[in-house]
Parts: structure tokens; sequence; C-alpha cells
């Protein structure tokens, strides 16, 4: 039996899962580790063997019976030159740490070998959408929508027939097709919601600055604790409430003592809804091409913010993890990884 490892590499995070075989009832075992490519792609080989390390400890790099299936989207960092050096850096690091035993998700749901997807590079590049789509159109097995809500981006996959019908597979052609859409729920920037945004009585132009993030604006408003906020503060300091309050009245260049407490949670709920109206007008758009569509798979570290945004849009929602029970708990919140694992079972190629 075997070890199955599914990898998905971000820029800002690291997230690996694991479907042990030799148990008698198989279940997936996650990580998620923030990692800021742009700040060290050196140490990416590195935290990648310490990740694998962690989550099967004493079985060295490469185990016997172990395999990896990688997928990718941390070569749109600019620490690259282009999107071809960044995956094939990317490739050889996982290399070093995880072995020869690779293979690399493309475009089309195909895993590749490491050699052929360094021949092309753009067959495999931001290509993590496909294996939670894979999964979620054969478990949903009707039409509806993937809706994946990351820290950075969400995903809106269409899905009929029990398979994945994207119109896009670039990232370029699926934002023109907003099945992509650079929105997330940690990591987004304020200002990029809002033209204007409340304070007091008036209605002000926010500062693009690096002030806040939307990680602010969700713990303030309880949907996630400090430990769902897994990405550097802009500030640097804590992810408390008050933390979060002083970064978000940033925002319009102030302190929450001159917007008082409420309106410094009026700003909060402003942008939420702001931010959900983006992502279900999108759904809508991407529903409108499955006139037979009623219901919303939902994954992601977002998973809230999804669920919103498909309700608006009239659609019912399903977890990915409710309609694959017995596998774990929580293990959509890295959907990629996990759907990969579980893509390797049913490759034995």
């Amino acid at each position: 039996m075997s070890r199955l490892f599914g990898w998905d590499i971000g820029g800002a995070h690291l997230k690996v899962a694991v479907l042990d075989e030799s148990r008698r009832r198989p279940r997936l075992v996650w990580r998620l580790a923030s990692y800021e490519i742009w700040k060290g792609r050196e140490a990416l080989a590195g935290r990648l063997r310490r990740m694998r390390e962690e989550i099967a400890p004493g079985r060295g790099a490469s185990p016997a019976g172990a395999r990896h299936a990688v997928t990718l989207t941390a070569e749109l960092s600019d620490v690259f030159p282009g999107r071809d050096a960044g995956v094939r850096f990317i490739l050889s690091a996982c290399r070093r740490a995880l072995g020869p035993r690779i293979v690399v998700l493309d475009h089309r749901g195909r895993l590749l070998s490491s050699t052929a997807a360094r021949r092309t590079p753009g067959s495999v590049a931001a290509a993590n959408w496909m294996a939670s789509a894979a999964v979620a159109a054969r478990a949903l097995g009707g039409e509806g929508l993937l809706i994946d809500v990351g820290s950075t981006t969400t995903d809106i996959v269409p899905l009929a027939r029990g398979r994945a019908q994207p119109r896009g597979r670039t990232d370029l052609r699926r934002l023109a097709s907003r099945e992509l859409v650079y929105t997330g729920v940690l990591r987004t920037p304020p200002a990029a919601l809002a033209d204007r945004v409340p304070a007091g009585a008036d209605w002000l132009r926010p500062a693009p600055e690096h002030f806040t993030i939307m990680a602010d604006v969700w713990r303030l408003l309880g949907r996630i604790g400090a430990t769902e906020y897994t990405v550097p503060t802009p500030d640097g300091r804590g992810r408390s409430a008050p933390a979060c309050a002083r970064r978000l009245a940033r925002l319009v260049c102030a302190e929450p003592r001159d917007l008082g407490a409420e309106g410094v949670m009026r700003l909060a709920r402003f942008l939420a809804r702001r931010q959900i109206d983006v992502v279900a007008d999108a759904v809508r758009h991407v529903a409108s091409t499955i006139p037979e569509a009623r219901h919303a798979v939902l994954a992601g570290a977002g998973s809230f913010l999804g669920a919103a945004a498909a309700r608006r849009a009239g659609l019912r929602t399903r977890r990915l993890v409710h309609l694959l029970p017995g596998l774990g708990a929580e293990w959509d919140q890295v959907a990629p990884a996990a759907c990969l694992a579980l893509m390797l079972r049913e490759d034995r190629g």
C-alpha cells in the first residue's frame, strides 16, 4: 500500500495532504504553512522537506511506496523573471525535496511526469483548480459549480456530467471568463473592492496602501480566528481584534478612536458585503453557462464567503468535505492538495 502525497505550492502558502492507504480506513491528513516565496525562494526545497517529515515523520524524503503529485501557482511571483522559469525552478526544488517519483497536474487534469512538465511549463502553471474541480465534479454528479475561495483568489468552475467544464484554462482566459476572481479571504487589499468607503458621515476614497488586508475585516467580524489568519499582518503586529481595528482604520488614514468602535465595524461590514458582491456577480455569470446548475460545491479557507455568494446567486450549497465523507475533517481547506492525493489513488500508472 502507498502513501499518496498531494502538494499545492503557492506564492503565500505551502499545502500538503497525505492519503495513507496502509490504514484500514484511508484518511486525509493535511498541513498548511505560510511561506512567501518572494522573500526567499532558495528555501523552498528545505521547507517542503520539513513539511514532508512533519506529516510523515521518520520515513525519509522519498520512502518506498510514497508517491507525490504537485500543483503550483507560485510561478506567478515576480521573484521569477517569467512564468516558465518559475515552473522549472519550483519543480527542481520538488525533486530535491521529495525525490524523483513526482507527477505534475496540468490544465486538462492529467498527471505528467516532472520531465514532461518541465518541457511544457505553460501546461502546468496555475492548474491547481483542476484538481478540486475534477474531484468535485465526480462527487456531485450533476450540474453545478465549484467555488473555492482561498487566501488570495477565488476559483469558480462549471461542473457538468461528472466533469469539470471550464471555458478558460490559463489565468488570462480564466480571468476573462470570470472563472478566476482575484479576490481572497485573507490577502486581498480592501482598497481593491470599493472606490468609496464609509467613514462617519462621509464616503471617502480608500488609501491604496498596504495598511490592511481582508483578513482584518473577517477577523473583526468573527468569521476567522487568529489561527486562521495564516498570512503575515501588514504592520508585523498581532492578530487580535484591536490590532485588526487599528490596521483597518488606516484605510481612511484614521485611528480607531477617530471612527469609534461602531464606525470601524461599519467599515468592516461594508467591505465584507462588497467582497461577497464581487464573488456573487462572477458566480452568476459563470452559472449562466450551465443553465441546469442548482448547486455550488464549496471549498477553501473562505468557504463561508463562497457560501454567501452562492446563496446570493440563488444556488444551494454543499461543502466538498461533506460530499466525500469518511476521509477526515476540514481537508477541503487545502482542496487542491487533498484532491491530488485522491487522484493519485485512481492513477496507478
